[in-house]
């Protein structure tokens, strides 16, 4: 059975104040106590330079108003420190920032050296959020340690997890770092062979044979690697599943099938226009699924 081996450095949970974002501070504190780690708990007051050809008449009440609005977060993080030490009995830091909210987050949790964020997400709100991303899909693009988002309504202990595998560098830790977020849950290892490939190969004039034995060497290929993963991890609460078809829709069904409450993915780099016109899978399971996503 693995030793669950907790990876050094802190959490941080990003709060600004609404439900959302309480539902994440709860998770994270949960996460910190099962960690002995230390909660940090950081709100960004975002700055009123939207008109800049303002800011030259009243650039000293603006600074006036957001030195108010960090004071006043800062005051609020104090309080709602005072009862997570309480309730969870750990150590807990406060931090207020000015700036855009997923840059200060992300600059914030590498100079911490943190080892997970904890968000609450927020969906788009307009045509603008729809196309930009909320702050956390834009977080995802620009944060150097994993980002867990906080979906599920009541914070519980985790029961059941659906850990992606794509078999490269970035995903291939989607399991253990299931073990260290969700240490009681039974994991399932899923691996979903794009139907893609079977298309791209027809419309390069790939002949039926060429393609099934393709598959059969790719078959193998995978159902030795889960088995490698499996045995690895060496724990009864672990087992392996591949599936067909598209991924984003191929995980987001699996993840209703089992009723899972936590999904964890690898973030596969992407250029920023790929990322913009289509998506990261990561980017995309975390908007359609109802459970907690973590991105690692």
């Amino acid at each position: 059975m693995l030793e669950t081996q907790h990876p050094t450095g802190d959490i941080i949970a990003a709060t600004d104040f609404s439900t959302n974002g309480d539902l994440a501070v709860v998770r994270a504190a949960h996460i910190a106590r099962e960690q002995g780690k230390t909660l940090h708990l950081l709100h960004v007051v975002h700055p009123l330079d939207i008109y800049p050809e303002l800011m030259l008449t009243f650039d000293s009440q603006l600074k006036d108003y957001e030195r108010l609005k960090k004071a006043n977060g800062l005051a609020s993080l104090d309080e709602l420190a005072i009862n997570i030490r309480k309730d969870f009995d750990i150590t807990v830091k406060t931090a207020t920032r000015i700036g855009r909210t997923h840059v200060q987050i992300a600059e914030y949790a590498q100079a911490e050296a943190a080892h997970l964020l904890v968000v609450g997400f927020h969906g788009e709100k307009n045509v603008f959020d729809a196309m930009m991303g909320s702050t956390a899909s834009r977080l995802l693009r620009i944060a150097t340690c994993p980002v867990l988002i906080v979906r599920n309504g009541d914070v519980v202990p985790y029961q059941q997890v659906v850990a992606a595998v794509d078999f490269t560098s970035g995903s291939s830790a989607a399991a253990t770092t299931a073990f260290a977020v969700a240490p009681n849950a039974s994991i399932e290892v899923l691996h979903v062979f794009d139907l893609k490939q079977t298309l791209l190969g027809r419309d390069v004039g790939t002949s039926n044979v060429e393609m099934q034995n393709y598959r059969d060497k790719a078959m193998q290929y995978v159902n030795d690697a889960l088995d490698k993963i499996v045995v690895e991890l060496n724990d009864k609460r672990v087992s392996s599943k591949l599936m067909h078809g598209y991924l984003p829709e191929a995980i987001g069904a699996r993840v209703t099938e089992l009723n899972a409450d936590l999904v964890v993915l690898g973030k596969k780099g992407k250029s920023s226009m790929q990322e913009f016109i289509l998506g990261s899978v990561s980017k995309t399971v975390a908007g359609m699924v109802e459970c907690d996503v973590l991105i690692t």
